[in-house]
């Protein structure tokens, strides 16, 4: 499965890739999880942000293409 990861907050983008992506069940469009960090929360010893920052290609397309799997995603069972 192909997924295309969308900046937060692009709403045109991610409506434009949705239509157009409509009819293929084999490409995902999702929103960007990730959240800019407050001093604030850092200083009074919240939970960090792990990802890393947001790829430099977001400057020019506001998304990106991915495939395989989420990091979480356990996939399919294994064949028995």
């Amino acid at each position: 499965m192909e997924h295309i990861i969308v900046r937060r907050g692009r709403f045109l983008t991610y409506e434009l890739l949705r239509r157009n992506f409509a009819g293929d069940p084999d490409v995902e469009i999702i929103w960007d999880r990730r959240r800019p960090m407050d001093m604030l929360a850092l200083a009074s010893g919240a939970p960090v942000e792990r990802r890393g920052r947001s790829p430099l290609e977001w400057g020019r397309l506001d998304y990106l293409f991915t495939s395989g799997k989420r990091p979480n995603d356990p996939g399919e069972p294994p064949p028995s």
